[in-house]
């Protein structure tokens, strides 16, 4: 396929077998303000993933979050082999008190630093990840100068488009930060092509394509009580995300209302929460009123369900009973919801966008639909609402392409080809 050929292009040569039989196993300190063990958003899913696969290999695993504002002091707790510090992480600068935010950061830097020196040092930290440019990743790099660990920096979704873009805030500090990476991968082929071309001087931008595991999703397992509790229509599609105007709830709920006439009981079950800044801000304020006022404006609402966040054995098991997953996104990096629906072969009708024109070859692993258009939206949906079995190829040749070059375990070892390779450049 011409996926894996693209993809290993970027990847090394050294086998992860043969870093395990040769090498001592690595410790890794994963730094991104996660949630983990709690599971919001695909990074979050990725760090989740590479942390048990790494685990599972041997490779002790690490998490530092910058914290927020009541993280002054360092903490620490173990989620079964993973250690997931807290640390507060300021800049120089608050907009809202200058004077008084810099003289906090000048009072706290040395005592955080030294903090952060002697824990890499203390528990032999062999090599740092870092998820998307961060302001607070700058923390990272003075560590590295000062003889740290070297680091890594990985580019996903939106944050790799603006930072190619350069519509990053704090751009100049960014830039800082990732040219003193020691590698740096994108989780797409099209966002490393983007800044290699933006930004000669980080070439190269390694694509390193997110994995799922493989072993345990696609283990069959009795229905769990609670989830088998839920009803749900009898034909329906899911979409499962943000609720925010990038994910394109509008266009899948316009699209019911084209399709209401056709299939007047299909059902759309838009699952997921709208993201806030902090509790009582959403970033979005007013979107998902607007889409609850677009249904009733369509007649939809009898048939287009905002079920908020569900937890993932339940989604799983809707998943399954789906007869498909619309993925009507502007734009995305490598998204998980996607991988998971293919690995239980569900038959999908993506965006033809960059990121989904790597996964899904147009009628043969799912269908690829011009952006905001919704009316082409309800004839695909229909498409697979017409012929089931052209709808079940589909998702079979999706889920075999993910079964093959998106398993978990194959990320890791990219990933642990990567820091093999660095670490003995060094």
């Amino acid at each position: 396929m011409v996926l894996g050929e693209r993809n290993r292009s970027h990847g090394v040569v050294i086998g992860f077998e043969e870093l395990m039989e040769n090498k001592h196993p690595l410790h890794v300190l994963i730094v991104f303000h996660a949630s983990f063990p709690e599971i919001k958003g695909g990074i979050n899913k990725m760090i989740a993933t590479l942390a048990d696969a790494w685990s599972e290999k041997g490779h002790q695993v690490s998490i530092l979050s910058p914290g927020n504002w009541e993280d002054r002091y360092w903490s620490s707790r173990y989620y079964g082999a993973v250690a997931v510090h807290r640390q507060r992480m300021r800049t120089p600068w608050d907009a809202q008190k200058p004077l008084r935010g810099f003289l906090g950061w000048l009072w706290e830097f040395p005592q955080v630093f030294l903090r952060l020196w002697r824990f890499v040092k203390d528990e032999k930290v062999d090599i740092i990840h870092l998820h998307t440019p961060r302001e607070y990743q700058y923390w990272i790099r003075l560590l590295s100068l000062v003889g740290g660990p070297p680091y890594v920096l990985t580019f996903h979704g939106t944050d790799a488009l603006h930072f190619s873009t350069g519509r990053a805030k704090n751009m100049w500090l960014l830039k800082w930060i990732a040219k003193g990476a020691r590698g740096r991968t994108a989780v797409a082929y099209h966002y490393a092509t983007l800044i290699e071309q933006h930004h000669p001087g980080l070439i190269p931008v390694r694509t390193i394509p997110n994995g799922i595991a493989v072993a345990s999703a696609t283990a069959d397992g009795e229905c769990h009580e609670e989830v088998c509790a839920v009803h749900l229509p009898d034909v329906f599609f899911i979409q499962v995300g943000w609720v925010e105007p990038p994910k394109g709830q509008d266009v899948a709920i316009r699209a019911w209302g084209a399709l209401k006439k056709l299939h007047p009981d299909c059902h759309l079950l838009i699952i997921g929460d709208e993201p806030f800044l902090r509790p009582g801000e959403p970033y979005y304020p007013g979107y998902r009123q607007q889409m609850t006022a677009m249904m009733t404006e369509l007649g939809v609402q009898e048939t287009v369900h905002l079920t908020g966040a569900i937890e993932p054995v339940t989604l799983q098991a809707i998943m399954k009973k789906a007869r498909g997953l619309v993925f009507p996104s502007h734009r995305e990096g490598m998204p998980y919801v996607l991988l998971e629906a293919g690995l239980l072969g569900l038959p999908v009708v993506c965006s033809d966008i960059p990121a989904f024109q790597e996964l899904i070859d147009h009628g043969y692993t799912g269908y690829l639909v011009p952006q905001g258009d919704h009316e082409a939206w309800a004839l695909a949906v229909a498409r697979l609402l017409r012929d089931e079995t052209m709808a079940r190829t589909m998702g079979a040749n999706l889920q075999r392409m993910i079964i093959r070059y998106h398993d978990a375990a194959v990320m890791a070892e990219r990933y642990t080809d990567l820091f093999s390779d660095l670490l003995c450049a060094l």
